[in-house]
């Protein structure tokens, strides 16, 4: 989700789920941010507290090896493993969890005081992953969307030596302003205006102008599609399209006929925030022209009308 990524387009983070007061739900008028923010009590107690999503961040770094130690057989030259850092490898809940009891959003200002208190603790799994890479032949790219510095003409990149701090502080090698790119890093002019995409960082892996060696990409982990794919979609019917359409790059490494190589995409679970959520929002029917523009009433109603719902008579 870290940095300035998809995942905090967003407001916040969060499930859909009514708030209800008495027998009488709120009107879009009367919704405060307050109330969509406890939307998400459930989701982030389910990343902090159960089982089941240690169970599953297990299971995705485990074939994460899986994927590597068969890249390896291929004799790839230089295999290298792309990671997001939010969500994905450092765990940023309890930044979510202190919305609650607050009329407070995502905003830019608290987000990077989390960043540069570089208190954020691994994700279950991923430092043994990434470690392992490292230590058998190949190489762990940490590709982010979070900001390099906490000001545009700051001279120092404040929050990439807080990024890099913290991934070394929970035990993660191979840590350096090589292989940590943060949004800004490699980018391009475009048409007069400054372009941040992930696909510059990755052709600078590709090409040797990260490190001075040239890469070849076996596997991407993400907690978002854009992680995989920029091109992913923008509303959710084109995003579970593209999961169906690309089906068999779910925890599958390939080489195809020609010789092509076809990374692994290995996701990891993350239902408090992300590129999902924007999915559900339609700003036309507000007179609104982007998402940022929605209160949290119009957010709130959209997400209630995403359900597919079965009412007992």
């Amino acid at each position: 989700m870290p940095k300035l990524p998809y995942q905090f387009v967003a407001i916040t983070a969060l499930i859909p789920t009514l708030i209800v007061s008495g027998t009488q739900a709120e009107t879009p008028e009367a919704f405060t941010n307050k109330q969509l923010n406890e939307q998400s009590l459930m989701a982030v107690n389910w990343v902090q507290q159960s089982g089941e999503y240690r169970a599953l961040v297990y299971q995705a770094f485990n074939i994460g090896k899986i994927i590597f130690d068969t890249a390896k057989t291929k004799n790839i030259s230089r295999p290298a493993v792309i990671v997001d850092i939010d969500e994905t490898v450092l765990d940023n809940s309890p930044y979510q969890a202190g919305l609650f009891d607050t009329n407070n959003g995502f905003e830019l200002q608290s987000w990077n005081k989390w960043l540069k208190a570089a208190k954020a603790k691994a994700v279950p799994g991923s430092v043994e992953f990434v470690n392992y890479v490292n230590s058998n032949g190949g190489k762990v790219f940490f590709i982010s969307n979070r900001d390099a510095k906490s000001t545009k003409d700051g001279k120092i990149n404040d929050l990439e030596a807080a990024t890099i701090n913290n991934l070394k502080s929970v035990g993660f090698t191979g840590v350096n302003e090589q292989t940590v790119l943060l949004r800004g890093e490699f980018s391009k002019v475009i048409n007069g205006k400054e372009n941040n995409s992930k696909q510059w960082r990755l052709d600078a892996i590709n090409n040797g102008i990260a490190d001075g060696n040239k890469h070849t990409i076996v596997a991407f982990v993400g907690d978002s599609l854009n992680d995989f794919d920029e091109a992913a979609g923008r509303n959710n019917q084109q995003r579970r399209d593209y999961v169906d359409k690309n089906r068999n790059s779910y925890g599958v490494f390939d080489i195809t006929n020609a010789g092509m190589i076809q990374p692994a995409y290995i996701a990891i679970p993350n239902p408090m925030y992300g590129n999902w959520e924007i999915g559900m929002y339609d700003p036309k029917p507000f007179n609104k022209q982007t998402t940022l523009e929605m209160t949290p009433g119009e957010r709130s109603q959209q997400r209630k009308e995403s359900l597919n719902r079965w009412l007992a008579d």
